[in-house]
């Protein structure tokens, strides 16, 4: 299959494009990989998507009938799961709102309304920014009155984790979860979340939502990507994303702010990259970034490939990256985090207290435990890994695994 990658990175995107705006893919599918390309839509959390344009002509694309088949019972148990899920998200936003707590939506539906419907776009879990006064309240009706569990050991500071049926919740009490850095500085300044920007966007008939007004939620999915680049990679629909909320809001979007804000934290070059295949492969406004101004990846196609395999190299790869405490560095503004592999295989193993994780708040506050929190995080580790077995990195693992996302952010011109 590794011969064949690109060709069926080439397949998936332009499968993907012809979903959107229904021209026939210019490419051929005769001979395409269909359980590659199926476990891809998994991967991307596109599968319905990319079922629904097969369907309009399946001869065309030459898939088996079997295989097609058993696809399309696994793409009508995505969307059933996607439906029960937006009925469980009508229930806790109802239930907001009767308790006068405001929930802003955070990607998510605000999304899901630009595709040709809203349970092509699937997701597992709801983003949602509440006021940090609501804290309590929101854990009381959560776990009370809507039956919601709380996943203490996965929450964060400022992101609560909360699981009901096959909905997760992510309760955010700030827009940039517990990090902190030039970048996080430069984004504070922005006020993105500023009660009197946040806009009203209908859903359905019956259901209209508060999110971030577009300017604020465009430079907001950017800086969600990058981090994502950065830390583990990221699947190939957020491209789709960012070009249907371009088309749509694009007469709203101050883009000089925008490019601004990324220009302060060096992210330009890489959003002007995405802008690029945005423009190319999904139909974004050309408008929205001359040509001159343009800018492409060192690789085409390695780019293309680690978004469509969402940075994994290696399907049979069903790891969590947890390459946090090394890449986030990159994500709050350290540019120079470990310019040599030594250095960044020593800031792996003993990260500095700026950069070690918030479970080890501990030594932020009382330096001179460093070397503890160290332990304390290695322990950890062997804990996970004796417990989770391939399904966290080892130490080894984690160092390739950087390794590579570092010559990705090099090849995207994030580095």
């Amino acid at each position: 299959m590794n011969s064949n990658k690109a060709l069926l990175t080439k397949q998936f995107i332009r499968l993907q494009r012809y979903a959107l705006d229904n021209k026939k893919p210019d490419i051929s599918y005769a001979g395409c990989d269909w359980e590659t390309l199926i476990s891809l839509g998994g991967l991307n959390k596109c599968g319905a998507l990319l079922n629904n344009a097969v369907n309009k002509d399946p001869d065309y694309f030459d898939i088996d009938k079997e295989v097609l088949k058993k696809w399309n019972e696994k793409a009508k148990k995505e969307f059933l799961d996607s439906y029960n899920r937006f009925s469980e998200f009508k229930r806790v936003y109802s239930c907001f709102q009767e308790e006068g707590i405001r929930a802003v939506v955070l990607k998510g539906y605000v999304l899901a309304v630009l595709y040709p419907d809203i349970f092509s776009r699937y997701s597992s879990d709801l983003d949602i920014k509440l006021d940090p006064k609501d804290k309590d309240r929101v854990h009381e009706l959560l776990t009370q009155k809507l039956g919601f569990s709380y996943n203490e050991a996965d929450s964060k500071n400022n992101v609560k984790l909360y699981m009901h049926g096959n909905l997760l919740i992510e309760a955010h009490y700030t827009l940039w979860e517990d990090y902190h850095g030039d970048n996080i500085d430069v984004l504070i300044k922005e006020k993105l979340d500023d009660e009197g920007t946040l806009v009203k966007v209908p859903i359905t008939d019956d259901v209209a939502v508060w999110t971030l007004g577009h300017t604020e939620h465009l430079i907001l999915q950017m800086f969600h990507i990058i981090k994502h680049f950065i830390v583990e990679g990221i699947e190939s629909r957020y491209l789709i994303d960012i070009a249907l909320f371009v088309n749509k809001y694009k007469d709203e979007i101050d883009f000089k702010r925008f490019f601004r804000v990324f220009k302060e934290m060096n992210f330009d070059n890489f959003c002007a990259v995405y802008f690029t295949k945005c423009i190319e492969y999904f139909g974004m406004d050309e408008s929205v970034l001359a040509k001159e101004d343009r800018v492409y990846p060192e690789d085409e196609t390695a780019f293309l490939q680690d978004i469509v395999f969402a940075g994994k190299r290696d399907l049979e790869d069903n790891s969590s990256y947890s390459l946090l405490g090394i890449l986030s560095p990159y994500v709050n503004g350290k540019k120079d985090a470990g310019d040599k592999k030594g250095g960044r295989i020593l800031h792996t193993l003993f990260p500095s207290v700026s950069d070690i994780d918030d479970k080890y708040a501990y030594c932020k506050k009382y330096h001179f435990l460093l070397p503890i929190a160290w332990i304390h995080r290695a322990f950890r580790a062997i804990y996970f890994k004796l417990t989770k077995g391939n399904k966290v990195y080892g130490v080894k693992d984690k160092i390739t695994g950087s390794e590579y996302r570092i010559r990705m952010m090099k090849n995207s011109k994030i580095l």
